[in-house]
């Protein structure tokens, strides 16, 4: 899976090019990048809560060990 920045990085992309090119664009090809870019940017903050998730539990681990007696 791609990390949000590889994901905000790409949505940053197709933002630029939707904005340069997407007026001269038939209306099927701005819809399809429309829809990547919401897609991309829902991807992107999906992977920014799992990550900040994946750092909190991580952290959680370490202290229960800390607090636990030497067995």
């Amino acid at each position: 899976m791609a990390t949000a920045g590889q994901l905000k990085s790409k949505a940053d992309t197709l933002k630029k090019k939707i904005a340069d090119k997407g007026s001269s664009l038939p209306p099927q090809r701005q819809r399809q990048l429309r829809k990547r870019l919401k897609r991309l940017q829902r991807a992107g903050r999906t992977a920014t809560a799992l990550e900040a998730r994946a750092k909190k539990q991580a952290k959680q681990p370490a202290a229960a060990a800390a607090d636990a007696p030497p067995a």
